[in-house]
């Protein structure tokens, strides 16, 4: 992973952490799923499934997923995103390109997302025109 790379993956974490800081009060994001799928109810129960579907290569349809059942009534949904995007913005360019994603859908599917939930003023938080 070249600096350019991890540059930009790290401006995205600063990215979710401000907004984290804004709308949930939290200074990160740091979602935990029960170890038993059973007890899973709402946002966890859709975290792991859209979790599963990326690390299947479905990135697109695992954030389709998200946004069909999103509830923007609840910010457990939002923080749930918000640790999914993370989630896939850990994988290796190659793993994104592969799956039809790139980190530039990361940073328009958090602002996307936050604006479901009322939230702006980020969208020109990441230079995309590095990517």
């Amino acid at each position: 992973m070249g600096y350019q790379d991890d540059y930009v993956m790290r401006t995205i974490t600063d990215l979710v952490r401000a907004i984290a800081r804004l709308a949930l009060g939290k200074e990160d994001i740091s979602y935990e799923l029960s170890q038993n799928p059973e007890d899973d109810r709402g946002p966890e129960a859709l975290y792991r499934r859209i979790t599963a579907m990326a690390e299947a290569g479905d990135i697109n349809g695992a954030e389709n997923c998200l946004y069909e059942e999103l509830d923007t009534d609840d910010t457990g949904y939002l923080e749930m995103g918000l640790a999914f995007y993370m989630f896939i913005n850990q994988f290796s360019d190659e793993f994104l390109y592969g799956a039809s994603y790139s980190r530039e859908e990361v940073v328009d599917g958090i602002n996307s997302l936050s604006a479901q939930f009322g939230i702006s003023g980020f969208e020109s938080f990441v230079d995309t025109t590095i990517l």
